[in-house]
């Protein structure tokens, strides 16, 4: 009996490990917020390798803060941008946010910019608070379904890794505390990278 209890422990243990590395995933439409009028989701110049695979140019966006102030990616062309698409509600997005604000604060004054991209249904009315609450001092943006269609979410967080030469350097789907170095060692990569080839 106490070593079917104990399998059954380490079983457990073993699957909630697997669905904090996976991230959140299945958003419903009750949880997902279905896009607004001042969200603009499109494709970078015309020509240039569009997409979310490392080495290409990221699509473009232009999605209000949580004052309702446009802000457009490529306002940040030349600096290093951490693009995390999340949610307040997703459990690996909540471990990950300590992280990215230590990060922010460790090297915003080297070029590293940090959008906070939120897809509650609620929008700013959700993440606006939850921003307050926990500190959060890197940029939030309202986000909905065409920037989480732009960017093939299937699972938050989803963190993308911009250079300076705009292009994406690195891509990581989930988070768990064992992937902070990691993050941590594709930042300072990038911004130790002058942006050639861009």
């Amino acid at each position: 009996m106490r070593t079917r209890i104990f399998l059954y422990l380490v079983l457990a243990t073993v699957l909630t490990g697997l669905l904090v590395l996976a991230g959140c995933s299945g958003e419903s439409a009750d949880s997902m917020q279905a896009g607004s009028a001042t969200e603009a989701v499109a494709s970078s110049a015309a020509g240039e390798d569009t997409g979310i695979n490392v080495g290409q140019y990221p699509p473009t966006f232009t999605l209000p803060d949580l004052d309702g102030n446009s802000v457009m990616l490529e306002d940040f062309r030349g600096s290093v941008i951490v693009v995390d698409l999340w949610a307040t509600w997703c459990a690996p997005c909540r471990v990950e946010i300590p992280v990215l604000i230590d990060l922010y604060e460790e090297y915003e004054d080297q070029g590293l910019v940090i959008l906070g991209v939120g897809l509650d249904r609620g929008g700013a009315a959700d993440l606006a608070p939850f921003a307050e609450s926990n500190g959060i001092t890197y940029p939030i943006l309202v986000g909905g379904r065409a920037v989480s269609e732009a960017y093939k979410v299937a699972g938050i967080p989803t963190t993308f890794i911009i250079g300076r030469n705009g292009r994406i350097v690195a891509k990581h789907v989930g988070f768990a505390m064992e992937m902070a170095p990691e993050l941590r060692s594709d930042i300072a990569s990038a911004l130790a990278t002058d942006g050639a080839g861009a």
